[in-house]
């Protein structure tokens, strides 16, 4: 659901940016800044998408495909069985943060692990915000780490060539800018009343 009903109201992505949303529709990837790290994206229904971007940006103990939400209210629509500890660890904590949760019914089966659990975290970036915000659902994010790399992409000239090459397009913001020097804060509940923080 949107958050401005109105069409007069919907501010459009900015023109560096505005191609990003056709290009997910159409079962594109789109590399874009987020909060801390660069990241490739995919329009979570579209599962051709979505596997090619875990062959270009392989799912690794560091590097977890995720879901990045717009706001809490999606979130729980789509992965309603979130503990309220988490959920009031989501609403207070000011950098970026990816949450292990139960995985919804709508959640693509390759993002869900052995447990049942999916990673999810909210967009702490304006335009990954104003992109979920149209696309009326989450992006299916990996950092944007090729095979065998293990340089973090806080900025674009450390994004090696073969994931530019996969993606259909790149968003041309940020792309002078160090974004960040770490992955987020991974964090689960661990069924005895504790939360358990993952490097």
């Amino acid at each position: 659901m949107r958050t401005n009903i109105l069409s007069e109201m919907r501010h459009p992505l900015p023109p560096r940016g505005s191609r990003a949303l056709p290009t997910l529709h159409a079962g594109g990837l789109v590399l874009l800044p987020t909060a801390n790290l660069w990241q490739l994206s995919a329009h979570p229904q579209h599962p051709a998408a979505v596997q090619k971007l875990l062959i270009v940006c392989p799912p690794s103990p560091a590097n977890r495909p995720e879901l990045v939400f717009h706001d809490q209210e999606t979130l729980f629509a789509w992965c309603p069985k979130i503990h309220p500890r988490l959920y009031t660890l989501l609403s207070y904590h000011k950098r970026p943060l990816t949450l292990l949760v139960p995985a919804g019914p709508r959640a693509p089966l390759a993002l869900i692990d052995a447990r049942g659990e999916v990673a999810v975290r909210l967009a702490m970036d304006s335009f990954v915000y104003r992109l979920g915000e149209d696309l009326e659902a989450p992006l299916v994010c990996c950092t944007a780490v090729g095979q065998g790399s293990n340089q973090l992409p806080t900025s674009f000239g450390k994004i090696r060539s073969d994931v530019l090459c996969a993606a259909d397009y790149t968003v041309k913001r940020r792309q002078r800018d160090e974004l960040g020097h770490f992955r987020a804060v991974n964090a689960r509940y661990d069924g005895e009343g504790e939360i358990e923080f993952m490097i």
